[in-house]
């Protein structure tokens, strides 16, 4: 039986060149980050209205609400999604022209809570209107960190992206997406709050 010979067609994979990149960020100048996490109240709170029940309005505890907004680290210590970065990344990429689908294959940032450094946390008092018919204002009480930055690790495949690209959409992301409430890229309340840029006095590390 005469051999079957290989074809021009055949399929060929390259493997994957896995690299790790440290990049430090820092907050625009001016620019504070305000975070809002989604408590377990709020969630139950969603969860009911979704499924018809209904519960007696609470009096309002400003300081139990504002205490509530904060991201921890694994030792407590104050923090900021990693996840939040991510998404200002993927965000970033729409404005380069590029497909988040081709992003989301090239790069991870790794990690859950990231070490958030700070000059100073405010608590912030602010008076958005509700959504709805009447556009009532409501009162939110949340926190406010001044000269802010953290480290961001992200694991790239080197066939697909480079480091300089990647440190150009980071600083695509701090300018276009930002993170935490009134970002710019907010879809309801657009600022310019959030916005970073990847800190220029540091050479960025390579890791594995």
């Amino acid at each position: 039986m005469e051999k079957t010979k290989e074809t021009e067609n055949s399929i060929k994979i390259q493997s994957i060149n896995r690299k790790g990149l440290k990049i430090k960020i820092e907050s625009v100048e001016g620019s504070t980050y305000i975070p809002h996490r989604l408590t377990d109240e709020a969630v139950d709170k969603f969860m009911g209205r979704e499924v018809g029940e209904t519960k007696k309005k609470k009096i309002r505890d400003f300081d139990n609400e504002y205490q509530s907004c904060f991201y921890y680290t694994e030792n407590k210590k104050y923090g900021i999604p990693a996840s939040a970065f991510m998404s200002a990344i993927l965000n970033a990429a729409v404005a380069c022209n590029i497909p988040k689908t081709q992003i989301k294959r090239a790069i991870r940032v790794l990690g859950d809570i990231l070490p958030l450094s700070f000059k100073e946390v405010k608590k912030r008092v602010d008076h958005p209107r509700r959504s709805g018919m009447t556009s009532a204002p409501d009162t939110r009480v949340r926190p406010e960190f001044v000269e802010w930055s953290t480290d961001l690790i992200v694991q790239y495949d080197a066939n697909q992206i480079s480091p300089d690209q990647i440190i150009n959409l980071v600083n695509q992301a701090g300018f276009s997406s930002g993170v935490g409430d009134w970002r710019p890229s907010a879809p309801k309340s657009s600022g310019t709050h959030g916005m970073f840029k990847v800190f220029q006095d540091v050479k960025h590390q390579g890791v594995e």
